[in-house]
C-alpha cells in the first residue's frame, strides 16, 4: 500500500466573468465601429438611399 496521501485536485477557476468580459468589450468595440461609419457616412448613406 502507498502511505502517501493524496492530495485532492485543486478546483477549476472559474472563467466566466473573463468570457463575459471579452464578449461586452467586442459588442462595444463593434458598436463604435459601426456608430463611427455612419458619422463619417452617414450623408453618403443617407443620399444613396434616397432619403
Amino acid at each position: 500500500m502507498n502511505d502517501m496521501p493524496v492530495s485532492p485536485e485543486a478546483p477549476k477557476k472559474n472563467n466566466t466573468p473573463i468570457i463575459i468580459g471579452v464578449v461586452v468589450v467586442v459588442l462595444l468595440c463593434c458598436c463604435c465601429a459601426i456608430g463611427a461609419g455612419g458619422w463619417v457616412y452617414g450623408d453618403a448613406i443617407v443620399q444613396s438611399l434616397g432619403m
